[in-house]
């Protein structure tokens, strides 16, 4: 089973889909997946195209993305 990494130890490779936890100015927190982009975190909003995170939202943690399930 995957555990959530501090950002502060370790981060993804860029371009790597991976699930992440962030928390906004006013302290609600989020899951979503998305990938890094250098000093920037995106977030899947639709099939063809992500978002950059605003300022406010800092991600703290993240996690590999399981394994797709098997087809029988």
């Amino acid at each position: 089973m995957n555990k959530w990494i501090d950002v502060n130890k370790k981060l993804p490779e860029n371009y790597t889909e991976v699930l992440y936890f962030s928390v906004n100015d006013s302290g609600t927190t989020e899951i979503m997946t998305g990938h890094r982009e250098h000093a920037y975190w995106t977030h899947c909003c639709s099939f063809y195209s992500t978002r950059i995170l605003n300022e406010n939202v800092r991600v703290t943690h993240w996690m590999p993305l399981p394994s797709a399930p098997e087809n029988k």
